[in-house]
C-alpha cells in the first residue's frame, strides 16, 4: 500500500533513504567486526625484563644463600647451617625466611631457630611463639606474613604457627593438637594458612584468618602443604594415603582430586599456583623400584620437566611458568629451575644444595 505524502513527511527521520540505510549497515557492520576483535592480553609482555630469585637449603653452610640472575647472595645467621626456604619480593625489599642450627641448650627441638631476612638483615621470630621452622613468607599492604613450626612452651613440642609482623597469631587447635604449617597466602583482608591437625590421624587443614577448615578425612592420612585463592576460590595442594603409602591430591574448595593415576608407592603435591583459569601444581613421586621423579601437572595434566627429579615450587609470572627443584645434570643431581620446561642450571657443589622456592618480578 502507498503511504501518503503527509505521513511520509511525518516519517521520514524513521524511513532513511535506501543508500543511507547501506551506509548505516555498514558502518554497523565495521563497528561490530572491531568489537569482535581479540584484544591482546595486556598482562603479558614477551620482552619484559625480570628478575629471578631462588632460595637454596641443605647447603650445610653458616649462613644462608639466595641466587639473583646469575649471582649467589650470602646471608649471614649468628647460628649454623642456615637454610633459606621461602622468599618474597615486595617493591625492593627482598624478604626470605628459613632455619639455623643453633647451639646451646637442651630443650627439645633448640637444634633449630627460624630466621628471617630482611634485605639480608637476619632476625629472630620470637614474639609469642618461638620461630622454630619457617616455611612461607607473604607481603601485602607492607605487612610480613610468615608460617611455620614455632615451640609449644608449655608442652615442649612444636606446634602450627602464623606470624603477622613478628607478632604471633593463634591459629584454631594449633596448640593443643599435634600440628604444622607449611604455606601462607594473602588475598585482600584474608591470610589462608595451609597445614595439618593430628586427629584420628595427620589430617590436611586450612586456617582462614585463624579458623580452621579441614579438608582431609581424619580416618585417612593427609596432608596441605601448599594455598592458593583465586576469584574466592580456595586451591589446597598436598597428599592423601594411599595403600600404604601416599598419593598427590590437590582441593578446590574442599572438593579433591588426585593428580596421579596411583601407580606409584608415594607422591604428593608441594606447590600449587593459579594463573586465570589454569591451576599449575607439582609434585615428588617415588615409585616402587625406588625411582625418584617430579611433575608439574596444569589442569591435572602432566606436563615436560626434563630431567627433573625433586621439585619444591610454582609460580606464573607473565606466562611464564617457573618451577624450582633438583634435576639430573649428566648424571649428577644439580639445584636448577625450570622456565616453560626449559632447565638452568643453577650452583653447584659436594654440599649437595636443593632449590627451594622461586620468585620472579619484573626488573
Amino acid at each position: 500500500m502507498r503511504v501518503p505524502l503527509e505521513l511520509n513527511k511525518s516519517l521520514d527521520i524513521f524511513i532513511p533513504s535506501v543508500k543511507n540505510t547501506y551506509r548505516i549497515v555498514i558502518i554497523f557492520l565495521f563497528l561490530f567486526c572491531l568489537s569482535c576483535k581479540k584484544k591482546p592480553n595486556q598482562d603479558v609482555n614477551p620482552d619484559l625484563p625480570v628478575d629471578v630469585f631462588v632460595t637454596f637449603s641443605n647447603t650445610f653452610r653458616p649462613y644462608g644463600q639466595y641466587w639473583k640472575n646469575g649471582e649467589m647472595v650470602e646471608l649471614a645467621t649468628p647460628n649454623v647451617f642456615a637454610s633459606t626456604r621461602a622468599i618474597f619480593v615486595s617493591d625492593n625489599d627482598i624478604h626470605i625466611v628459613g632455619d639455623a642450627s643453633s647451639v646451646g641448650t637442651n630443650i627439645i627441638y633448640s637444634s633449630s631457630t627460624g630466621q628471617y631476612w630482611k634485605n639480608g638483615v637476619v632476625s629472630n621470630i620470637e614474639n609469642g611463639i618461638p620461630a622454630k621452622l619457617l616455611y612461607d613468607v607473604a607481603v601485602s599492604e607492607g605487612d610480613v606474613h610468615i608460617c611455620g613450626d614455632g615451640l609449644n612452651s608449655k608442652q615442649l613440642k612444636l606446634q602450627a604457627a602464623y606470624w603477622k609482623n613478628g607478632v604471633a597469631v593463634p591459629l584454631d587447635e594449633a596448640a593443643v593438637r599435634g600440628s604444622r604449617a607449611r604455606a601462607i597466602f594473602v588475598a585482600g583482608k584474608d591470610v589462608y594458612v595451609a597445614g595439618s591437625l593430628a586427629f584420628q590421624n595427620e589430617t590436611a587443614v586450612y586456617w582462614k584468618n585463624g579458623t580452621v577448615v579441614t579438608l582431609g578425612d581424619p580416618l585417612n592420612t593427609s596432608y596441605a602443604n601448599s594455598v592458593a585463592v583465586a576469584e574466592k576460590n580456595v586451591y589446597v595442594a598436598g597428599s592423601e594415603g594411599f595403600k600404604g603409602g601416599s598419593r598427590a591430591r590437590y582441593w578446590r574448595n574442599g572438593a579433591g582430586a588426585y593428580l596421579t593415576d596411583g601407580s606409584e608407592y608415594s607422591s604428593e603435591a608441594v606447590d600449587i599456583a593459579v594463573s586465570g583459569k589454569d591451576v599449575y601444581c607439582v609434585g615428588n613421586l617415588q615409585y616402587y623400584d625406588n625411582t625418584r621423579v617430579a611433575k608439574l601437572w596444569k589442569n591435572g595434566i602432566v606436563q615436560n620437566l626434563p630431567g627433573a627429579i625433586r621439585v619444591s615450587s610454582v609460580l606464573v609470572f607473565n606466562n611464564d611458568v617457573y618451577v624450582a627443584g633438583e634435576g639430573s645434570d649428566n648424571g649428577i643431581k644439580s639445584p636448577m629451575y625450570w622456565k616453560n620446561g626449559v632447565p638452568v642450571l643453577l650452583p653447584n657443589d659436594s654440599n649437595g644444595p636443593f632449590a627451594s622456592s622461586i620468585f620472579v618480578k619484573k626488573r
